[in-house]
């Protein structure tokens, strides 16, 4: 069974595109669920000085959190539109996959420097699937 590159490219993009909405509803949900507890907040409960601007750690970290997890859920949902916007035969946009890329590399160096592997590794099979992407786009036969 022989799959053709055209779909294989946009499968390859939408993939990675839901899996992006997947893991940030999953961050949400754990955001309000586990998250936000009495314990934590007493933990980082502290204030410190951000850009000359006295700053709460808990609402600070609370706000990162969150947001994290929604704007996971924008960069996939904006993946999925590309796709359903694109004309018959038309490849997913390559500009668009570098930015995704160059996203998940932040998300490998997180990974590495703070999170640990769960985002080390997350972030170097998204890299491979989006340059897959990529790739496939690319071997198309001009005739």
């Amino acid at each position: 069974m022989k799959m053709n590159p055209l779909s294989l490219s946009k499968g390859l993009f939408v993939l990675n595109g839901i899996t992006s909405i997947i893991i940030g509803l999953t961050h949400t949900y754990a955001h309000y669920n586990e998250l936000i507890s009495s314990e934590i907040n007493k933990l980082l409960d502290k204030d410190i000085v951000v850009m000359d601007t006295e700053s709460n750690i808990w609402d600070l970290w609370q706000g990162m959190s969150l947001m994290m997890g929604i704007l996971l859920i924008i960069v996939g949902a904006i993946s999925v539109a590309v796709i359903w916007n694109l004309k018959k035969g038309e490849f997913p946009p390559v500009n668009i996959s570098v930015i995704v890329i160059l996203m998940l590399l932040a998300v490998v160096y997180s990974g590495i420097m703070f999170f640990g592997e769960a985002q080390l590794y997350g972030g170097i099979v998204g890299i491979i699937v989006q340059s897959l992407s990529i790739l496939f786009s690319r071997k198309v036969d001009v005739k």
